[in-house]
């Protein structure tokens, strides 16, 4: 059960991420397509790992490895569009929501049950984790005017999609861990320049490149801070991608409900001290509600750790 643990730790560090997004979008890359451009072009220091053991796989497997990282780009454009418009305290778990039902869903596709079984602890702790990331997404009741974004169920079926194939890249044949890395972030790279073929995408990337010359200090400031983050996405991705290489892909998805329980907790102070960027409701039934998530969310991950849910994960 340790890839339990090693996804809940990658999950802390997606939320730093995800603070750190928020703020970079709000000012100082404010445009989703340049900010996934520049995560796209950070994706290449996972060369680095090709001392590690990475190989040369046949095509089939390659591609399927090009394909989620190109799937996870996309989506990250969709992710950063949604997170720009709403509170990303919001945004985040619902967007893990509907990436937890779509790797859920999967598994009732030919070919993608794999050795995981379906017993009534995996599925009762798994709709628990999702109704708890929904609780944190929705205040009860719905107030007028309040609608979903679909650029959240682009971001989480394209992600949703992005694991799939992550997994079934390494579940077809022996392949190394460090191997599907290397290989998606590679997709990650190649998904990215093609951002320059579409018009708008490449006169915003030229223009941020532009602005980065004229106002150097800033500039300076805003690549300590991408870089930072970065490094902090990495190490959550690494993490994650570890957990899904020896567990389940859909369970491990489910865990991120800790996700938004970590992030929940650093948005309080964050909209404290940074009300314009990290504007949150702060009233009490709000914030009871999330409360109640979190228990929901707490039960999810008992009812995962019973023996007779995850023995069968393995």
């Amino acid at each position: 059960m340790i890839w339990v643990l090693i996804a809940l730790l990658g999950y802390f560090f997606n939320a730093v991420s995800a603070a750190f997004d928020k703020y970079l979008l709000s000012d100082r890359i404010p445009t989703p397509a340049v900010y996934a451009f520049f995560v796209s072009l950070f994706s290449l220091f996972a060369l680095g790992f090709i001392p590690f053991g990475a190989q040369f796989l046949d095509v089939k497997t390659t591609a399927i490895f090009l394909l989620s990282g190109a799937a996870f780009v996309y989506g990250l454009v969709a992710l950063y569009t949604a997170v720009k418009q709403h509170e990303v305290s919001r945004v985040t778990p619902l967007v893990g929501t509907v990436v937890s039902l779509v790797t859920f869903l999967a598994v009732f596709l030919p070919g993608m049950a794999g050795e995981f079984v379906l017993s009534f602890s995996y599925v009762g702790a798994l709709l628990l984790l999702i109704l708890g990331g929904l609780l944190i997404s929705f205040d009860l009741p719905l107030r007028r005017g309040e609608h979903i974004s679909r650029y959240v169920f682009f971001a989480g079926i394209l992600m949703g999609t992005s694991l799939l194939l992550l997994k079934q890249g390494y579940t077809d044949v022996d392949v190394a861990f460090v191997s599907g890395i290397v290989w998606s972030r590679i997709g990650m790279f190649v998904a990215g320049v093609s951002l320059l073929l579409i018009p708008v995408f490449r006169e915003q990337i030229l223009a941020q490149f532009r602005g980065f010359h004229h106002r150097s200090e800033r500039a300076f400031g805003t690549t300590v801070l991408f870089v930072l983050n970065k490094v902090t996405a990495g190490v959550a991705t690494f993490l994650v991608s570890y957990a899904i290489s020896i567990g389940s892909v859909s369970f491990v998805q489910a865990l991120s409900g800790m996700q938004y329980v970590f992030l929940l907790i650093m948005a309080f102070p964050l909209a404290l001290r940074f009300p314009a960027v990290f504007g949150e409701r702060l009233h009490f039934w709000d914030w009871f509600q999330k409360a109640v998530a979190v228990v929901i969310i707490g039960l999810g991950l008992f009812v995962a750790a019973m023996k007779s849910g995850v023995s069968l994960l393995y």
